[in-house]
């Protein structure tokens, strides 16, 4: 059979072509030293990855705590003056000290209640 002028053979045969040969000959252990270089590349960034989201999550806990603790004291704090000049005693007196203390004694108390009653400790 004779190959005509628009056949894809003649085509191939004109440009040098090949069909189904890869047009560049890598050899087999370079394929697998690559795949084997870029697949330890993708675990190191999947190990570096992980280490910073565990970072991300556990280092603004403790700060968590201590600004959730000071917020709680301030708070406690604006309630006891509130509570003090609201019954005359003007902050800064040897009166509202007493006053903020016996308050402090009395959320410590129900704490104690509120801890026992629920048999916790």
């Amino acid at each position: 059979m004779m190959a005509l002028r628009g056949d894809a053979g003649h085509f191939c045969k004109r440009l040098r072509l090949r069909i189904g040969a890869p047009r560049w000959k890598i050899p087999a252990n370079v394929l697998s030293w690559m795949y084997n270089c870029c697949n330890q590349a993708a675990w190191a960034v999947v190990a570096a990855s992980v280490l910073l989201f565990l970072y991300a999550v556990v280092y603004p806990f403790p700060n968590a705590r201590h600004t959730a603790r000071q917020q709680e004291r301030d708070a406690i704090e604006q309630e006891n003056r509130t509570f003090c000049e609201k019954h005359g005693m003007l902050f800064g007196t040897r009166e509202h000290t007493v006053c903020a203390e016996d308050l402090t004694d009395i959320r410590a108390n129900e704490r104690q209640r509120t801890v026992d009653s629920l048999g916790i400790l």
